[in-house]
């Protein structure tokens, strides 16, 4: 979800990057995702998570994410969603593969829902994901370990229950992060993604070209093997959509997120990127990810670092 600008951030998120089984029932009574304009009834075994804005089943490892966009960014992503074709182009490249689209009635209005694969470290995890029109746009996405625990009809029952009510404050998704931070001029706070990553900008409108220097700050998902950080870091950075060729020029052990982190420096087409990361004994990583315009960055570096000391994990 490292986006350049309002439209790929819209897209960086739509592809940025959980039970009793009974079909055709969703499991609760309603809840409110904290954080979020998203209520729903969640499946059996769904409990609300305090790593990103949405439901995860601890046990078997699935989730269901919650994602909140810009009201204007609806046409752009609701275009990805439009056909089963379009779907397919935009995700394969991110890894996942859609083998169905459909549309569900939700109230007076209907919803898209496309169901695909996509593997990771866990196996093969079949993904969900749905688009709302509120006060934002709002994608939600479900990653289905076991598929015996969650049908798609529990999944369609789920994104029938949806609803959606005023869109959360920012001050509402900070309180929702696992970490803290401080900006520093000329960064400004500009939107907290997923419930788990914050965003840093130095302008006020999107800037189409990437280059303006932003700040990322994310925590992970998933639970990763911290004692090689050298390679963790390098594998973070490359993962990254846009980063994977990257030329590493220096990299070190350092002090970051009240821990022994890692840091690399790297330079791709005019640019350049910092990435700061460190594995807490949870397993849930913290990183800061800042790229800029060489030329410009150079100034904001002093920022960049303040921002860096200022980060710390609040598990």
């Amino acid at each position: 979800m490292f986006a350049m600008g309002q439209r790929l951030k819209s897209i960086a998120v739509l592809i940025f990057g959980v039970l009793l089984s009974v079909v055709g029932k969703a499991q609760a009574a309603p809840i409110v995702i904290p954080g979020t304009s998203v209520s729903l009834e969640p499946p059996a075994g769904f409990t609300i998570s305090s790593n990103f804005s949405g439901l995860e089943n601890t046990q078997s490892g699935s989730s269901i994410t919650i994602n909140e966009l810009p009201p204007e960014a609806y046409e752009d992503v609701s275009t990805l969603f439009g056909t089963e074709e379009r779907a397919t182009e935009a995700l394969l490249r991110q890894g996942i593969a859609i083998e169905e689209h459909t549309l569900l009635d939700v109230g007076e209005t209907q919803v898209p829902l496309l169901r695909g694969t996509q593997r990771a470290e866990v196996g093969e995890v079949i993904k969900y994901l749905t688009l709302f029109k509120g006060e934002t746009t709002v994608l939600v996405t479900f990653n289905i370990v076991d598929p015996n625990q969650v049908t798609p009809e529990i999944v369609e029952a789920t994104v029938a229950s949806i609803s959606l009510t005023a869109a959360p404050t920012i001050e509402d998704k900070v309180s929702q992060l696992s970490f803290s931070f401080q900006a520093a001029a000329p960064f400004s706070l500009s939107d907290v993604l997923s419930g788990s990553a914050a965003l840093l900008t130095t302008v006020e409108t999107p800037d189409p070209s990437g280059m303006s220097p932003m700040v990322i700050i994310a925590r992970g998902q998933n639970v990763v093997d911290g004692r090689d950080m050298a390679n963790l870091s390098e594998r973070l950075l490359r993962g990254t959509r846009g980063f994977s060729l990257v030329e590493i020029v220096r990299q070190a052990t350092v002090d970051f997120a009240g821990g022994s982190g890692y840091m690399i420096e790297a330079t791709l087409d005019g640019l350049t990127v910092v990435q700061y990361a460190y594995v807490p004994a949870n397993g849930r990583y913290i990183r800061l990810l800042a790229t800029g315009e060489s030329g410009v960055f150079v100034d904001v570096l002093p920022a960049v670092e303040e921002i860096v000391e200022s980060v710390k994990v609040v598990d």
